[in-house]
């Protein structure tokens, strides 16, 4: 199961990934795989996203 922060990560939605980390998403919480948010992004393409996660304390390795 994703939550919404790794669905907005994955999708692009800058906004919403701020809105839901200011509302107290865990940047780095894991999904079922041991994937974390950013790694969304990434793969995703989304770097403005990528870059805000670990200026929010994304854990990158």
């Amino acid at each position: 199961m994703k939550t919404a922060l790794f669905e907005a990560c994955n999708n692009g939605k800058e906004a919403i990934v701020k809105y839901l980390i200011e509302h107290g998403a865990n940047v780095n919480e894991e999904n079922k795989y041991g994937k974390t948010p950013i790694f969304d992004a990434y793969t995703s393409g989304n770097e403005a996203i990528v870059k805000y996660l670990v200026e929010q304390g994304a854990d990158i390795n």
